[in-house]
């Protein structure tokens, strides 16, 4: 069978688009006889992300990012939509996270599967947790943010300290310190003289720092002489005899608390004196019938005492 050169360009044509597209997916990674697994993961953020980025567990790669869609959502809010191929030689637990990180300081992104444990298993189609880490220099520039506002906040206290210490040593608060200085220095100066003149007198051994030597040892000799005949006193002192006393004084105390007590509760004459409201009306009335009789005694004598010369009473 003979093919006509037009049959034969379309052959070629032909193949030479199927190896192109088949070269397209191997430059991207991806292989025409196998079939992979399909997941997703939704992302707040997904910078330095691309199609074709690797994808790899525990170090191993395992598939590719195979498309990110960007998906708005009614209140204006965006996230991105991550598609991945992954080998469906290996399985994992649905529980797994599909994670964007940095490997290196001067790498691109890539993903990874953080395997976790457990049912159900992840199947072709489901959407994983998706977890974002910041790269190194993310996380110097966060870390170092921070750093910068505390460092701005420490040069503007130095920039006031150091106006503040330019107020201090204007031009009258330097004559000031001068002067401080000055008078600084003349105390000094009495110091070193009241001091010349201390040394001098110990030296000459001036006869009143003798003396006042003298009456300070006579006051100690005087002290130590009070606190020997104190302590010979103390020693002197008959406690047997001292404790007898007190006892005597307490057993006394004793009777005498017995004695008011009695009176409050009304025995004896003073305690019913106390006591019996009658007896008190009583000697209260007769007190009263006493100072009339007195007074009307005083008032008519003759009515109680009559006096005769020759013998005779007369009476009323």
């Amino acid at each position: 069978m003979k093919f006509t050169k037009e049959i034969k360009a379309g052959l070629i044509a032909l193949l030479a688009i199927v190896g192109f597209v088949f070269l397209f997916q191997f430059m991207k990674g991806k292989s025409l006889f196998t079939t992979d697994n399909i997941f997703y993961a939704k992302f707040d953020n997904v910078e330095g992300l691309a199609a074709s980025n690797p994808v790899s567990i525990n170090g191993l790669k395992v598939g590719q990012v195979d498309k990110i869609v960007p998906i708005t959502d009614p209140d204006g809010k965006i996230h991105f939509v991550v598609k991945v191929i992954i080998d469906d030689n290996f399985e994992f637990s649905k529980r797994s996270t599909l994670e964007i990180f940095e490997p290196g300081l001067m790498s691109g992104k890539e993903m990874r599967i953080n395997l976790a444990y457990g049912q159900p298993m992840a199947k072709d189609g489901d959407t994983l947790k998706g977890a974002f880490k910041l790269s190194m220099m993310n996380s110097i520039s966060s870390q170092v943010g921070p750093v910068k506002d505390q460092l701005q906040v420490v040069l503007k206290r130095v920039d006031s300290l150091t106006a503040n210490a330019n107020q201090l040593l204007n031009d009258q608060n330097k004559m000031e310190i001068r002067a401080l200085l000055l008078n600084l220095n003349r105390t000094v100066s009495s110091f070193e003289n009241t001091s010349r003149q201390t040394n001098a007198l110990l030296a000459n051994n001036d006869p009143r720092i003798q003396r006042m030597l003298d009456n300070a040892n006579l006051a100690t000799i005087s002290a130590r002489t009070a606190i020997d005949k104190y302590g010979r006193v103390a020693d002197e002192v008959d406690v047997q005899k001292l404790n007898n006393t007190i006892d005597k004084l307490s057993t006394t105390a004793d009777k005498l608390n017995g004695v008011v007590s009695g009176i409050q509760n009304g025995e004896g004459s003073l305690g019913k004196l106390t006591k019996d409201d009658q007896l008190y009306n009583n000697l209260n009335t007769a007190s009263d019938n006493l100072n009339k009789l007195i007074e009307d005694l005083k008032a008519n004598p003759k009515r109680y005492l009559n006096f005769s010369v020759f013998g005779k009473n007369v009476k009323d």
